[in-house]
């Protein structure tokens, strides 16, 4: 998980969660509601177990990464760098998935 750091003390600290579900940043005290958390497309908040706000790869996402890069490892010839690559993307896709499950967040069902 990559923590998200407070912009207001110049990312001195990551934000932490507080008793009311919002979030402070335990440097200058700034807040931040879960509303206001603009993350790039396919990532998802979460929070630790000490409490520490950050993001991951959508786990949802990375299940249908390992799917596609499997699906094209499987379909490429032996030896190829065709099969290297997809092998190493799948790599990279489990390693998101594991991140999300690590922070607490479950896998929606395949449909």
């Amino acid at each position: 998980m990559t923590p998200i750091f407070c912009p207001h003390c110049g990312g001195l600290s990551a934000y932490r969660v507080r008793p009311d579900g919002l979030f402070d940043c335990p440097e200058c005290g700034n807040i931040l509601d879960s509303r206001d958390i603009d993350l790039d497309g396919y990532e998802v908040w979460a929070v630790d177990e000490t409490g520490t706000l950050g993001y991951v790869q959508d786990p949802a996402e990375a299940r249908e990464r390992l799917h596609e890069y499997l699906a094209c490892y499987l379909a490429e010839p032996l030896d190829s760098a065709f099969e290297t690559a997809a092998l190493n993307a799948f790599e990279w896709a489990a390693a998101d998935l594991l991140d999300a499950l690590n922070a607490g967040l479950t896998i929606p069902e395949l449909e």
